[in-house]
């Protein structure tokens, strides 16, 4: 979008908070139309502006494909309620797998691990976060994506704080049909009333850093009630088992239905296998994403502070590894080329020091690729080839870096 054809129908924050309008129209409407609508909103959106998090660029306006581009943290959190109400009012697993990929990756990576600082604008491939007037961005100014109390624009200093709430609150639902479902996943507790009897659910977990789920359901008295689990698209050959019973497979992109008598107190495991998947991404690079995280490269950072006064300062944040990286990987078999390894789940997991699980695989530096207008280069056309050394690369969630590279050119065999 050109700044001068930018106007409210591109405006990135406007867009997300109308990505529900079908869907709440569909409740009065009834017409199929209406709730396709939103697949292809979300569909047009990804063709055109999508980032591998599954948020669509708007760095203010609408700012296309390339990862260097900006997402404003608006736009993250106002994505994340349209997601939420479509959910409530659809109850399409699609929709809460995207829900959890913004939540888990675009959302904590706006802002420093203590949340005291924000960026107006993040980047997918985000290699310096600098006051500067040579920018790349749309519509946006000098320090749209340095770290700090009120950069830009003070409208994403008040919105930032809706994203982990209203996550927290939607993470369960009730069915018209009297019972519960679980719609996304994180640690938590909730006493609520089903078929007009007192029932308490409790999740403990370290999802998404871990594949594996525990349910405890404590009822009064013994209620017959359905549950339903969602089953992401990506959770192939996942189990479910309900106390010391076999497990049983439950099906990918569906609510899996546990529908019984409850007494007591039941325990009840899901297990979601996470496999390592590669996403074709910006002029022909890749993105590596496994279960509900995404995965980029983590680089070495400075930060300085240039505003205010700590806790709540202006921060800039400078590389101190080298970030131009071509991965050596081979696309149709990415478990081949990159190992995972894990750590406990500490405090603050996401953050570089804190992430629970590292990504190891093997990259050459592309001297050519450098910066541009204060922010990675444009992606080299993938494949491509480097005659610098091989070196071992590590990868961390998304949601733990602030210096990041995510699409990454590919190297030819």
């Amino acid at each position: 979008v050109k700044r001068e054809e930018c106007d409210l129908t591109t405006h990135v924050v406007n867009n997300a908070m109308a990505i529900k309008q079908p869907g709440v129209w569909f409740r009065q409407s009834a017409d199929e139309g209406d709730r396709q609508a939103v697949f292809q909103i979300i569909q047009t959106l990804d063709t055109y502006h999508g980032q591998a998090t599954g948020i669509f660029t708007g760095d203010e306006h609408y700012a296309g494909r390339n990862p260097s581009q900006g997402t404003e943290l608006c736009a993250v959190v106002e994505t994340m309620f349209s997601l939420e109400m479509l959910i409530a009012i659809l109850g399409e697993v699609a929709l809460a797998d995207r829900l959890e990929r913004i939540a888990f990756n675009a959302l904590p990576a706006a802002f420093k691990p203590d949340m005291w600082a924000h960026q107006y604008d993040q980047q997918a491939n985000q290699v310096v976060c600098k006051v500067a007037e040579d920018r790349i961005y749309t519509d946006n100014g000098p320090d749209a994506n340095i770290f700090g109390l009120e950069p830009n624009y003070g409208c994403c200093t008040a919105n930032m704080h809706q994203g982990w709430p209203k996550f927290t609150a939607h993470l369960w639902m009730k069915t018209p049909d009297e019972g519960l479902a679980a719609v996304a996943y994180a640690p938590c507790m909730v006493a609520t009333q089903v078929a007009g009897q007192p029932v308490q659910t409790e999740l403990q977990t370290d999802y998404p850093f871990d594949d594996s789920l525990h349910f405890s359901l404590q009822v009064d008295r013994p209620t017959r009630f359905p549950l339903r689990l969602r089953i992401p698209a990506w959770a192939e050959t996942a189990e479910v088992s309900i106390e010391d019973e076999a497990p049983s497979v439950a099906k990918a992109g569906t609510f899996h239905c546990i529908e019984r008598e409850w007494s007591g107190s039941t325990s009840v495991t899901l297990r979601l296998p996470m496999r390592v998947k590669v996403q074709r991404r910006y002029h022909n690079s890749l993105a590596i994403e496994r279960g509900p995280l995404v995965y980029a490269l983590k680089i070495g950072e400075e930060w300085r502070l240039i505003g205010g006064e700590p806790p709540h300062g202006d921060w800039e944040v400078y590389p101190t590894t080298a970030w131009n990286y071509a991965l050596q990987i081979n696309a149709g078999r990415p478990e081949e080329s990159i190992r995972f390894e894990t750590r406990p789940v500490g405090d603050c997991p996401f953050s570089p020091e804190g992430a629970p699980l590292l990504a190891r695989t093997m990259g050459r530096r592309l001297p050519e690729w450098t910066l541009e207008h204060n922010a990675a280069g444009s992606l080299p056309e993938s494949l491509v080839s480097s005659s610098e050394p091989l070196e071992e690369l590590v990868l961390i969630p998304y949601g733990c870096t602030n210096l990041r590279v995510t699409e990454f050119p590919v190297l030819s065999r």
